[in-house]
């Protein structure tokens, strides 16, 4: 009974929780996440990137070597990698805890929001919690509406940190429902006692997006890529929810994005286009586990 204690003691000092970010080490965003995970009774570790690397998505690095240097976010020694936020956590899952089972990865708290399919493919911060997904980790990404004229004080998290540690509370003791890998959590930028949560979809888009074309001092060109928000944003989804309602969303997330039904509609198209040359069927169709 003796060793069957120690053993499962020695597995609870094994699991971790990873927190990482886009914004860099440096970012009251993910002070802002410790402080509200760091009392929950899980180990945590901090691994992001060394600067900023927003809209990294999921790029990784390979074609130049990685550095990780040891930094104090709190008093606590975190792991600065001079790389994407996906590099931070396959270091951490592959190098620096390779032998502790990471239990969750936390992303964020975003300077800014990540809502809709244009940022959620572009979103370094929601990128690390997939990365993580795709290891097998479950995730949560987290964001904030921020006024981008000046940095916010700490201060200014206690609404998100406070709906943070409760989300996290909560998924570290029932885990995530069947099918979703990870969870996109988006606060206004300010909470108040009025602010709601709501579970929703993600819109399409939020953006009319347009190029600015300016010219050097040699007289060449050189561009801005940029954006306005949409005067009319999807009632129901995550952007309205967020900017319009003021209230926070969820959105559950899934690494497996297709259907039986599109599966069984492009094997159609397919098999319309190739099927003459093959005489009959030219594909089959294979669900593949995930």
């Amino acid at each position: 009974m003796e060793d069957f204690i120690t053993s499962f003691r020695l597995k609870l000092e094994r699991q971790l929780i990873v927190l990482t970010n886009d914004d860099g080490i440096r970012s009251p965003g993910l002070l802002a996440l410790y402080r509200a995970v760091r009392e929950l009774g899980e180990k945590t570790e901090i691994v992001a990137p060394a600067g900023p690397q927003s809209a990294a998505g999921m790029s990784i690095t390979f074609y130049k070597p990685l550095r990780i240097e040891k930094v104090l976010i709190d008093g606590k020694i975190a792991y600065a990698v001079s790389g994407s936020p996906t590099d931070a956590v396959f270091l951490a899952r592959y190098k620096l805890f390779k032998r502790r089972e990471i239990k969750l990865v936390l992303s964020g708290i975003n300077l800014g929001e990540n809502l809709t399919l244009q940022s959620f493919y572009t979103s370094g911060t929601v990128s690390a919690a997939l990365a993580g997904a795709l290891n097998g980790i479950k995730g949560i990404a987290f964001s904030m509406v921020i006024d981008y004229r000046y940095e916010p004080s700490i201060d200014e998290f206690a609404g998100a940190i406070s709906y943070t540690r409760k989300i996290v509370a909560g998924v570290l003791k029932n885990g995530l429902p069947e099918g979703v890998d990870v969870l996109s959590v988006n606060f206004p930028e300010r909470i108040t006692e009025k602010t709601v949560v709501k579970v929703v979809p993600m819109a399409r888009t939020m953006f009319d997006e347009y190029v600015i074309e300016r010219r050097d001092p040699r007289g060449k060109s050189y561009y801005w890529l940029a954006g306005k928000v949409k005067k009319e944003l999807d009632v129901g989804t995550d952007v309205h929810t967020v900017l319009v309602e003021k209230n926070i969303s969820i959105t559950p997330v899934s690494l497996v994005n297709y259907s039986k039904e599109a599966l069984e509609a492009t094997k159609k198209l397919i098999d319309s286009i190739l099927g003459d040359e093959k005489r009959g069927e030219a594909v089959q169709i294979t669900e593949g586990k995930t």
